[in-house]
């Protein structure tokens, strides 16, 4: 590729990189002291916040609301024992001591230590607003805290952009969207109480922390479209400026070419980078992004389709396109989330570098969420307790991460995805999942049946079928009494052929009528005055009702895909009805009888039932 200077000028005049450039150049006081991107000025914020006896007016309001936020994150629910949370929140905190920058026995530093004597509390705070772990501290700095504080309550917390997992698991986890949910919480509730410099100056630090953490997808898509239209621009000024990315092989030429310029066209670049400096950032992060690119490499290379993927910069997600199936069983999500299904799978790239793969139980309704997470815990998969709690709202069932050596490598991303998508644990999983929404269907059909049946028997007037109309049929296809068996709406019987076909087929693994055999033939009289005749296959053994199944589909008869699942049970091979016009001539009831048992296509299913032979022994 030949890297044009003429390419920016076309970025110059690009209306998109214009609206992008005035989104992100908005009037912040924090952007202009270059406060936003810089840690310890975050906790400089936070120190703030969490002191009640500073002049923001909140009181004891954010350290409390930090505490309660500790308590209701479901990654913390392990590691809660022994701390008496609900004594703090009604507990007076005017003792409070923050500290920054404590400096350890081994010459580390605690971002912020926050000491309640009153209490006997401390909390150990480290924050990662970008940066990572070093080797080491977080073990450090508890040791630390424990030594100098014997009697007290610690309480480690490790805050993040995004609920990064700690490497030290004494941690509990925090994230800036709880900080920003605290301080907008209280900027809604007490707007008129609070005084205006404070207002302001907590409405502008809520903005630069909205900016980091909620993705704005009018700007990533403008983003997109920028880079795929000036890709030649956005990569000049930007790695022009950043000349750490020389070792990437896919910049090698470009390269070449920037070090063959003059220096006055190297320090016109210099000066359009700086004018534009966080709008170049932005569009060549989100628009260079390995991973979306990677992940668009693999759904096709997977044949997934378009509908059922988002190709994101950060959180590349899809659905198995099965997955659509399952709407009416497990219901639909709240709106916004992911793809609107609600189950996802997502890859991420972690804090440590590494490619992860989750799946999602999303926000779908209450009593189906409970109903879904209890078919998928009968089916072995693993989640915490709480997740069956009301008001909890998304549960990971899976999780899994691989290493990435070189996220500048595509081919790379692309084998780690690939890796993680063919692991036998994933799809033990989504073999899990499936078995749990065939069980929930199949007991939705159940309890459908069961209020339809009990309905009908409140009803005050039962349709009666006539009983000497029945045993007249029987005797006349010569039935014998105990093949049959009659109530007062239906009349149920049994071929020999049926009970023969229990030596190969066995019975079923279920009560099942009255008689637990392999098929069986019912009459039943109908409220609108209707006979039926149902001829149905019942709940065997599943591998082998799958081979009754197989060996009728062969020889021409048709079944739908839900009959050949592993949790079904009924299936209806022939059904027929007739009105009768007068229920008191049983003689008229008795040919109809035999008209619909005679019917042609009943007679050609059972033509194919008697073609039924052992199965093939291994």
């Amino acid at each position: 590729m030949t890297y044009s200077l003429e390419s920016i000028a076309l970025l110059d005049h690009s209306k998109e990189f214009a609206q992008l450039h005035q989104k992100f150049h908005q009037f912040n006081p924090f952007k202009i002291l270059r406060v936003d991107q810089f840690e310890i000025r975050h906790s400089n914020v936070l120190a703030w916040l969490l002191n009640p006896n500073e002049n923001h007016q909140l009181g004891s309001f954010f350290v409390k609301k930090i505490l309660s936020s500790l308590i209701t994150k479901t990654e913390n629910e392990d590691k809660l024992e022994g701390v008496d949370f609900l004594s703090y929140l009604y507990a007076s905190f005017s003792d409070t001591e923050v500290y920054r920058e404590v400096k350890t026995d081994t010459n580390r530093f605690i971002d912020l230590l926050v000491v309640v004597p009153s209490q006997q509390l401390v909390l150990v705070i480290e924050n990662k607003f970008h940066a990572g772990e070093s080797e080491g501290q977080l073990e450090d700095y508890l040791h630390y805290a424990r030594m100098k504080y014997k009697d007290y309550t610690i309480i480690p917390t490790f805050l993040t952009l995004a609920s990064d997992a700690p490497s030290y698991e004494d941690y509990l986890l925090l994230d800036y969207n709880d900080v920003l949910d605290i301080i907008t919480s209280y900027l809604n509730l007490h707007k008129e109480a609070i005084a205006d410099n404070v207002y302001e100056f907590l409405t502008y630090y809520t903005a630069i922390l909205r900016e980091q953490l909620v993705k704005d997808e009018e700007a990533i898509e403008l983003a997109l479209g920028v880079y795929q239209d000036n890709q030649t621009a956005i990569d000049l000024l930007y790695l022009a400026q950043h000349r750490e990315l020389r070792k990437q092989p896919r910049y090698k030429e470009l390269f070449q070419q920037l070090d063959a310029l003059s220096t006055s066209n190297q320090e016109a670049l210099k000066r359009i980078y700086e004018k534009s400096k966080q709008t170049i950032d932005y569009i060549y992060k989100i628009g260079s992004n390995v991973l979306r690119e990677a992940f668009l490499s693999f759904v096709q290379l997977e044949e997934i389709p378009e509908e059922v993927y988002k190709a994101h910069v950060s959180v590349p997600s899809f659905i198995l396109p099965e997955w659509v199936d399952f709407m009416d069983v497990i219901g639909e999500p709240e709106q916004g989330y992911w793809l609107g299904h609600g189950l996802v799978i997502w890859f991420e790239r972690t804090w440590d570098e590494r490619l992860k793969i989750n799946i999602e139980v999303g926000p779908v309704p209450f009593e189906k969420r409970i109903k879904l997470l209890t078919a998928l815990e009968n089916q072995g998969v693993s989640f915490r307790a709480s997740a069956k709690l009301e008001g909890k709202k998304y549960t990971r069932i899976y999780t899994e991460t691989t290493e990435v050596t070189d996220w500048a490598n595509k081919q790379e991303i692309v084998d780690g995805m690939e890796r993680l998508y063919q692991r036998p644990s994933l799809n033990a999983t989504f073999k899990k999942i499936a078995l749990a929404v065939e069980t929930m269907e199949e007991k939705e059909t159940e309890e459908k049946r069961k209020v339809e049946r009990e309905a009908y028997q409140q009803q005050p007037h039962h349709p009666v079928l006539p009983a000497g109309a029945f045993r007249k049929f029987t005797d006349s296809i010569e039935i014998n009494t105990d093949m049959y068996q009659i109530q007062s709406r239906n009349g149920s019987f049994l071929l020999p052929l049926f009970r023969n076909l229990e030596q190969t087929y066995g019975v079923t693994r279920e009560k099942w009528w009255w008689h637990d055999s392999t098929f069986t033939y019912w009459f039943e009289r109908l409220k609108d005055d209707r006979l039926k005749l149902t001829l149905e296959l019942g709940p065997l053994q599943p591998e082998k009702r799958l081979t009754i199944i197989e060996k009728l589909e062969s020889s021409g008869v048709s079944f739908a895909e839900r009959s050949k699942q592993l949790s079904a049970k009924y299936t209806r091979l022939f059904s027929k009805s007739k009105v009768i016009s007068d229920w008191g001539n049983e003689e008229e009831v008795y040919n109809e009888m035999k008209g619909l048992y005679f019917d042609s296509r009943n007679q050609e299913i059972l033509d194919r039932i008697k073609e039924l032979k052992e199965p093939e022994r291994k």
